[in-house]
């Protein structure tokens, strides 16, 4: 199990502020006891565990007192924090819980076992520091290990890893996903319309529209959770459709935004994974557009499977027919080197940009119907690169 005095975060924190935060942590562990397993969700994966939380405070707002972590905290602060903040009035609390590091989960799960977890999806990401997808998933699959019998798994059904999860415990099992057969709560009809998101939400015989603001067919999958959440809470599927209809796109994350030129930017920079950048080029290929222009940094936290999960990235651009791919530096090279490897049209790959570079080609080539995609790991920070190529902001 993690020391808190020993974890990464630890160093960030200024040292004046350092005997408050271990008060807060002990707080918290003592406050928890106090307090039903019932009341706390718990959200893990490896993406899509914001967009699931927020969806999810949604939804069991239809019918309960709720609150839940804040989006952009690292969890290791921010679950004691939302503890402590738990009044006689809240009635749910969920919790994202996130994990980067060996032990993480389980120092979560030493003051706090909630009796419903959610697993989103199991990729890699922070894969220096976890390893294997199975690595990912064992110490993921900690918190569904550790549901009372009476407790609840939300599993993406779609997810073979997350699929799994359920041999590791006697809860009761609810499937979401794209699986009509297999799953509890899923969706059909998927389309995107007007850089919107329609589908149809199936629980048994039950069937409603839905009209979401978020972009994507991954994005289905929070609001698949999230309703299957409020299902089984003694949420109504009309009233999970109303909550699901009015969220909007979290800061960041495939947020469409008008551009220069009278373009279109997806500003999709909170943060960068094989799996989540894969799934942002879905939405990309899948929309009308005039030019589709990826302009991407490098995907940190990937230890050694960083090369080979750029390399794959190029394949995909490359499959999808992009046509125009800007590159920051560092791994992101290796985008570079496997299109041209492939075939790809020199003049329309460019790598080893600054955001300054970047910002001033796109100024200069951006157009009315381009579509344009920036992504990369956060410390990259390309929103900078978003903020001077859009109006408004």
């Amino acid at each position: 199990m993690i020391n808190i005095s020993n974890h990464p975060i630890w160093k960030h924190i200024h040292p004046a502020k350092k005997p408050f935060h271990r008060a807060r942590f002990f707080l918290a562990k003592q406050m928890a006891k106090t307090m039903p397993q019932e009341a706390f969700i718990g959200i893990t994966g490896s993406v899509g565990k914001t967009t699931t939380t927020q969806a999810c405070q949604l939804v069991l707002a239809q019918k309960y007192n709720t609150i839940s972590t804040i989006s952009d905290l690292d969890p290791v602060l921010n679950i004691p924090l939302t503890i402590l903040k738990k009044s006689p009035k809240v009635e749910k609390v969920i919790l994202e819980m996130g994990v980067e590091y060996p032990g993480e989960m389980e120092y979560y799960l030493s003051f706090i076992k909630p009796a419903t977890a959610i697993v989103t999806r199991i990729s890699i990401a922070h894969s220096e520091y976890l390893g294997s997808l199975e690595q990912i998933a064992q110490e993921k699959g900690h918190l569904i290990k550790d549901l009372p019998k009476t407790g609840t798994a939300i599993l993406n059904y779609d997810d073979p890893l997350v699929r799994q999860l359920s041999e590791k415990t006697e809860a009761a099992v609810v499937y979401y996903g794209f699986n009509e057969k297999h799953c509890h709560v899923w969706a059909s009809n998927i389309r995107l319309f007007n850089f919107q998101t329609k589908f149809e939400l199936n629980y048994g015989v039950e069937r409603v529209e839905i009209e979401s603001k978020l972009l994507g067919r991954h994005q289905v999958y929070p609001l698949l959770a999230a309703a299957a959440l409020g299902i089984n809470e003694g949420v109504s599927l009309l009233e999970v459709k109303r909550a699901i209809e009015q969220m909007e796109g979290a800061e960041h994350r495939l947020k469409v935004i008008n551009g220069h030129n009278d373009s279109v930017v997806l500003d999709d920079t909170y943060n960068s994974s094989p799996a989540a950048l894969n799934e942002a080029l879905e939405t990309l290929n899948e929309l009308p557009a005039r030019r589709r222009i990826a302009v991407l940094g490098e995907m940190r936290e990937l230890g050694s499977f960083s090369e080979n999960a750029h390399r794959e990235i190029a394949r995909k651009l490359y499959k999808d027919k992009v046509d125009l791919v800007i590159l920051g530096g560092g791994d992101a090279k290796f985008v570079e080197e496997e299109l041209i490897n492939l075939g790809f049209i020199p003049e329309r790959v460019e790598s080893g940009l600054s955001n300054a570079q970047i910002v001033s080609k796109l100024l200069k080539i951006l157009a009315k119907g381009d579509v344009v995609l920036v992504k990369a790991s956060r410390l990259i920070r390309m929103d900078e690169i978003v903020k001077k190529i859009t109006r408004g902001r």
